[in-house]
């Protein structure tokens, strides 16, 4: 019995020839004597092997397909960047592709590959990768863009939210709020949580507020559930140390993971907000309006991320645009809670 699972490399192997020459067959892209063509066929017939039209089409470079590599597919900040750029693709007969490369480098670059192979009509990542100069040339023949995370050593549109301007507002709201021993956390460190902390850096010389490097830590948290992430006890180790051995009054957070793996110890604690502790922190998450006390938090608009992605892209794969750029999109900070949610900045 014939596998349904039949691949162009089992037809190449079954005619004796290579796959190159199966694909110029199928593909009718290149002149293939017609004793080779006919050995292709008859394995083809014999192996009832099934030609994708869709990937004809890609190979073709027909495709309307946009593959869209998110960093963590289980986070909703990524989610509604995706949906804001389907919307935008969808009314210009384009539909996206999701790859998850799990926040794992070598995922990233073995789905690349996969890219290269299918030919896209472009791509739209949020990079793992910080160093693209081993990466980029499989990227060279496609339009790319960059949302939310900026990579090094290649030249591509990047569109980001202002990092450094936002983690130095939110640290001079906690200040306003009377923060003198200011730690910041994060669940991982890369080239965007650095801009955030040179904000908060800013903020602090700016205020005269001495600087504790031990009060700058980042976690090493893989992309997990929320319910996962209450449990790592890595969280408890941090915000214990913080509180208890180098008695900080607040907490400014890089990201939601952060925050809510603070979150999740101060409540086992009876640690009051704004109280007992000054917090803000990066993304204003979905599970925060559940909360009965306030957080102030950087609210990033995902909507104008996603479009602006797509928009970009779009100008590439029609070639009207030539020359690459940083787009940095406004936040605001915004004081939230289970009864409201107010502007604090904008």
């Amino acid at each position: 019995m014939i596998s349904d699972n039949v691949s162009m490399k089992d037809v190449a192997l079954r005619a004796g020839v290579s796959t190159a020459t199966v694909s110029h067959v199928i593909n009718n892209t290149s002149n293939v004597k017609q004793e080779t063509r006919k050995l292709v066929n008859n394995a083809i017939s014999e192996l009832n092997y099934k030609i994708n039209p869709i990937a004809r089409k890609l190979r073709a470079g027909q495709s309307k397909i946009v593959a869209f590599l998110v960093s963590n597919m289980t986070h909703y900040f990524y989610h509604e960047i995706g949906a804001a750029i389907e919307n935008v693709l969808y009314e210009h007969g384009y539909n996206v592709f999701y790859i998850n490369t799990q926040e794992d480098s070598k995922k990233e670059l073995a789905q690349l590959e996969l890219c290269k192979s299918e030919v896209f009509a472009g791509l739209i990542i949020t990079a793992v990768n910080t160093d693209w100069s081993q990466l980029a040339q499989l990227v060279n023949n496609i339009p790319v863009v960059f949302v939310d995370r900026k990579p090094l050593h290649i030249r591509r549109d990047n569109v980001l939210i202002t990092n450094t301007l936002s983690g130095f507002n939110l640290t001079n709201e906690v200040i306003s709020r009377g923060a003198k021993k200011i730690a910041f956390i994060s669940s991982k460190y890369d080239l965007t949580i650095q801009t955030r902390v040179d904000g908060f850096k800013d903020s602090l010389e700016q205020h005269n507020i001495p600087l504790d490097e031990d009060c700058i830590i980042f976690g090493t948290t893989r992309p997990k559930l929320y319910s996962e992430l209450a449990m790592d006890p890595e969280w408890s180790e941090i915000i214990s140390f913080l509180i208890n051995e180098k008695k900080v009054d607040s907490i400014v957070c890089g990201n939601d993971l952060s925050a809510f793996g603070a979150i999740t110890y101060f409540s086992k604690h009876n640690i009051k907000l704004q109280e007992d502790i000054i917090f803000g922190t990066f993304d204003n998450a979905f599970w925060m309006s559940n909360l009965d006390e306030e957080v102030i938090a950087v609210e990033q608009n995902t909507k104008a991320l996603g479009e602006k992605a797509a928009k970009l892209l779009l100008s590439r794969i029609e070639k009207n645009t030539f020359v690459y750029g940083d787009y940095l999109i406004d936040t605001q900070i915004v004081s939230i809670n289970k009864t409201k949610k107010r502007v604090l900045q904008s």
